[in-house]
């Protein structure tokens, strides 16, 4: 075999298997095994979590005890978590669709930049209330140690669901669960 063929078929080689490997990572990411349950004695379900008081990027004061009345998904997320990217459109789409029925989506961004929070914002155009707590203060006083993190609220301002991993929310599964509380 000459140099020319080795090298084309090194580089083909190395083209599929990286294709294989982020299409099996898309699917680890997206698929119901990074559903973890992590015990967590603040939030319980059925229970309304501690009280949390945040400002957002813009400088604007958010109770959430305000936002009872509608169903509120909270999503604590940073810019070097792929999974967190990954879902940001499919939380953008969910909350397009079910605003207007009482859905509200807070996104509290773990990174240390407030540069970094806003090129995000500004690159997936999120509709939604944006905290930047780069001390991570809020993720500490909810005990999430891993991210993406979501928490759902039903409107009574109870947690419903929990769940540890990157997801579609705007189709499917998650998507059903949300507009149930709906």
């Amino acid at each position: 075999m000459n140099f020319k063929k080795a090298v084309g078929l090194i580089v083909i080689t190395t083209i599929v298997l990286t294709t294989l490997v982020l299409y099996v990572r898309k699917l680890w990411i997206f698929s119901s095994k990074s559903e973890y349950v992590f015990e967590n004695a603040l939030l319980k379900i059925g229970a309304e979590p501690p009280a949390l008081e945040l400002t957002d990027v813009n400088g604007r004061e958010h109770v959430l005890s305000h936002y009872k009345g509608k169903v509120v998904l909270i999503n604590y997320w940073a810019s070097w978590c792929p999974p967190c990217l990954l879902e940001m459109p499919s939380l953008v789409s969910a909350h397009r669709k079910l605003k207007d029925k009482g859905f509200e989506v807070l996104a509290i961004n773990l990174d240390e930049h407030r540069k970094t929070v806003l090129s995000i914002i500004e690159k997936f155009k999120l509709p939604f209330p944006v905290f930047w707590d780069p001390h991570g203060d809020a993720a500490r006083k909810y005990l999430i140690y891993g991210l993406p993190y979501t928490l759902i609220l039903d409107r009574k301002g109870t947690v419903q669901h929990k769940f540890y991993g990157g997801y579609e929310w705007d189709t499917g599964a998650k998507f059903k669960l949300l507009e149930a509380l709906l």
